[in-house]
């Protein structure tokens, strides 16, 4: 072999090398997106979706990448890897111009990259139960740089130049990446709306929970197993928010953050478990932000507004109004800033100065850090984390599985335990079945708005709009032929502020006065049914299996007209959220689909989902319609 075919080999090494860090680097910009737009985005970015990563059992980015291992130093993990990746590009250019000196530091590069790929696959693994297939991805591409590296002759003594315009590069690269990525969180922070008022809220008192109940809470002790299998005491302290029995010998005891969306989402399964059993337990709510400035547990500040917002609660509890201000965060999770925390209390009448001097006094953000630190005690690692009767759950999603525990908890067991843990199932649903006879349109009245609206999705007969149960849904309907099929049946298309209205069960409010109300404040209920997600009620996250064949018919698509009996609004109007996205809007700039459809993931299909993307001549099997009229 001649001396000029090593010298080529390892020149292709390093031309391999180049196109892998730039891959490595794209994929820090996308993941690193993902993580400011999940944790800081609102609901501009609900509609989002990762593609690459489709969740199975063990597998999930969204929870690795908004994990509290998610961030070093305040700066998204994958950010990182992007001036990582462009330093080993630069150095393998450097090689490649002769600077051999600059390859020792590449291949230092890769296995301290290789070592931190082990280290985050281990806090997967053990930590989180799930892995991340992009992460997966980064995985490979670091073991390839040593590789590669020492195929290229890796092992060469450094040079001190390249040593200090490598030290350079890497603070340039570093510096404008972490800059541009603080830019954009603030422009996230900044985008959500301002809120002028809290107008429906007073209107809306029986969503409320009752004031909080007398009395301090039972001081309890509860050994646990913790998840880090340590032993440690779940304590309740008498200044902890309680319901329920106090005398009660079983206690329920959720740590979490009101700027979560996972405990949004375990609240709904947590107020039927308390409904059903709230004469048999206690249940106690600790506060466990997801912000190291009061919490000592964390490490990330991954929910800016959390800390704020728990203290706010801390105060209003104060007052009587801890569960009450509980639900309004919970509903409005996606606006908890000063302003919106102070309109939350003046909304349920608390005394405003005797609130705020809680506030500035320390009493509120006192509170919230005892109970961080009891999180921290029994190794919380992030949100929901809540304790039965001393057994933990991670996600309280399935509010039958914790009656069953609650159930054996309370001393029954066998068919008696099964029957009454289903029942927690059942009887909540509060499904009836589709009117067979029911109106072609509900009227609506809430405030001062009274008009009608079609109780299904419109389908298509002639071109004009025709509504009724069991019919095919239209369609690849662009707003232009929406608006033209209400006309030709003598209706019209809805207004975004009637569509809201109707979805919500209370006035839709244009808080910050942009002509939109799809992007506010929840003065009502958050989905059709009520405040919180039940997966199963809407024809909802449908989406097509990894791998379909390009070309190949979507598998999923929407459903007859009220076939789902359980997404229905208190007025009678079905499938506003989920099925097809519906045009509204009266005019060509008002056009807007909202409600999300068949494939909208997770719980993201819900009233105050808006969808401006495309333009009113938008068209696919996802886009349909419904029409209203003036009484």
């Amino acid at each position: 072999m001649s001396a000029a075919a090593p010298s080529r080999a390892r020149d292709l090494a390093l031309w391999l090398l180049l196109p892998l860090m730039l891959a490595g680097s794209a994929i820090g910009v996308y993941m690193a997106r993902h993580h400011e737009v999940e944790l800081y985005g609102g609901e501009a970015y609900a509609g989002e979706e990762l593609v690459g990563c489709v969740e199975t059992e063990g597998v999930s980015c969204d929870v690795v990448n908004t994990s509290p291992w998610s961030e070093v130093l305040g700066v998204p993990t994958f950010a990182w890897a992007i001036p990582t990746y462009l330093l080993v590009a630069v150095l393998a250019l450097l090689a490649l111009r002769g600077r051999r000196g600059a390859l020792p530091l590449a291949f230092a590069v890769g296995l301290g990259c290789v070592g931190f790929s082990g280290f985050l696959y281990w806090i997967s693994v053990t930590r989180l139960g799930v892995v991340c297939l992009w992460c997966m991805r980064l995985y490979a591409i670091n073991a390839a740089i040593p590789v590669l590296v020492a195929v290229a002759g890796g092992w060469a003594r450094p040079g001190t130049r390249e040593l200090g315009l490598a030290a350079s590069v890497y603070l340039g690269l570093t510096g404008a990446t972490v800059g541009v990525q603080k830019a954009f969180r603030a422009h996230l922070l900044d985008g959500a709306p301002a809120m002028a008022a809290l107008a429906e809220a007073t209107e809306r008192a029986d969503t409320l929970s009752d004031r909080d109940p007398e009395g301090p809470a039972p001081e309890l002790r509860i050994p646990v197993t913790t998840e880090d299998r340590n032993q440690a005491e779940v304590v309740i302290r008498p200044e902890d928010p309680w319901k329920g029995n106090p005398d009660a010998k079983v206690a329920i005891v959720e740590f979490a953050d009101f700027e979560c969306g996972y405990c949004k989402r375990a609240g709904f399964q947590l107020r039927r478990l308390y409904e059903a059993y709230k004469d048999e337990i206690v249940f106690v709510y600790k506060h466990f932000p997801m912000d190291p400035a009061c919490n000592p547990g964390v490490n990330n500040k991954r929910h800016p507004q959390a800390c704020n917002a728990h203290a706010a609660a801390a105060c209003a509890q104060e007052q009587g109004q801890f569960w009450a201000y509980h639900d309004l965060l919970y509903k409005n999770n996606h606006q908890l800033r000063t302003e919106h925390l102070e309109a939350y209390a003046e909304a349920l009448g608390l005394d405003l100065p005797a609130w705020r001097s809680c506030l500035q006094s320390g009493r509120g953000a006192a509170k919230v850090q005892q109970a961080a630190q009891d999180g921290a005690a029994v190794d919380s690692h992030g949100t929901p984390r809540i304790w039965i009767a001393g057994q933990l759950y991670r996600s309280g999603s399935s509010a039958e599985q914790m009656a069953r525990a609650l159930e054996l908890a309370l001393g029954r067991s066998g068919a008696d335990a099964a029957r009454n843990a289903a029942k927690v199932r059942e009887d909540d649903d509060e499904v009836r079945p589709v009117p067979v006879d029911g109106p072609g349109m509900q009227r609506i009245a809430h405030g001062d708005h009274v008009f009608l609206i079609d109780t299904f999705e419109a389908s298509l007969a002639d071109g004009a709009a025709q509504e009724g149960k069991h019919r095919i849904p239209a369609t690849r309907m662009s707003w232009f032929a929406a608006h033209d099929a209400c006309e030709a049946a003598g209706k019209r298309l809805c207004t975004e502020a009637e569509w809201v209205t109707a979805c919500q069960g209370a006035v839709a409010v244009d808080d910050d006065h942009d002509g939109q109300t799809a992007d506010d404040l929840i003065e009502g209920n958050a989905y059709p049914y009520g405040d919180f997600h039940a997966p199963g009620r809407c024809w909802e996250d449908h989406r097509d299996p990894p791998g379909l064949p390009e070309g190949q018919a979507t598998p999923w698509r929407p459903v007859y007209t009220g076939e789902l009996p359980g997404c229905v609004t208190p007025d009678g109007v079905y499938d506003l959220t989920g099925n097809v996205e519906e045009w509204v809007g009266t005019t060509e700039g008002e056009a807007v689909l909202l409600g999300g459809a068949f494939d909208t993931p997770d719980d993201k299909a819900r009233c105050y989902r808006r969808n401006d993307t495309f333009g009113a001549g938008f068209a696919n099997l996802r886009t349909g319609f419904r029409c209203c009229k003036d009484p």
